[in-house]
């Protein structure tokens, strides 16, 4: 069998707060972040000058930067202004589906404890005719990579 990469522009996104879906909130025109560092240093043994050794610190995990038109309020829209106006403190964990051509899930990112850091209207320009764009920053804990084709 032939592994045939998966187009970018098939995917979706799910909320879970408390674990309780966020239902209408899956689109979204750009999803961009998902990455993880290993954070290492560099560990030099007595008189050995030709190899280093490298040794782990820690995983450093990128925002999530979430990009779509402005909608009418949802339930995230109300979720994350809760939290950006410091009215509660509530984490969500974000499923991230990459689709195939029959809209099957062909690798899923699953983020544990997502918090809003930063939600950003696009600029308001009465001399353009483009869709007025939402841009929310989501800083995570943790990022689990499931049924992966790389």
């Amino acid at each position: 069998m032939i592994n045939t990469p998966v187009v970018a522009h098939r995917f979706m996104v799910n909320f879970m707060f408390n674990a309780i879906p966020a239902p209408l909130d899956i689109a979204f025109q750009r999803v961009s972040g998902l990455s993880r560092e290993l954070e290492v240093s560099q560990y030099r043994e007595g008189g050995e000058n030709a190899r280093n050794l490298w040794l782990a610190e820690k995983v450093n995990h990128g925002s999530l930067l979430l990009e779509r038109g402005v909608t009418t309020a949802s339930i995230l829209t109300a979720q994350f202004d809760r939290v950006l106006r410091r009215e509660s403190t509530q984490w969500a964990n974000v499923v991230i589906l990459l689709l195939n051509e029959n809209r099957l899930p062909v690798t899923t990112w699953t983020l544990s404890h997502a918090l809003p850091v930063r939600w950003q209207v696009g600029d308001l320009d009465a001399s353009s005719n483009t869709v007025l764009i939402n841009s929310l920053e989501l800083r995570y804990q943790d990022m689990r990579l499931l049924g992966t084709t790389l």
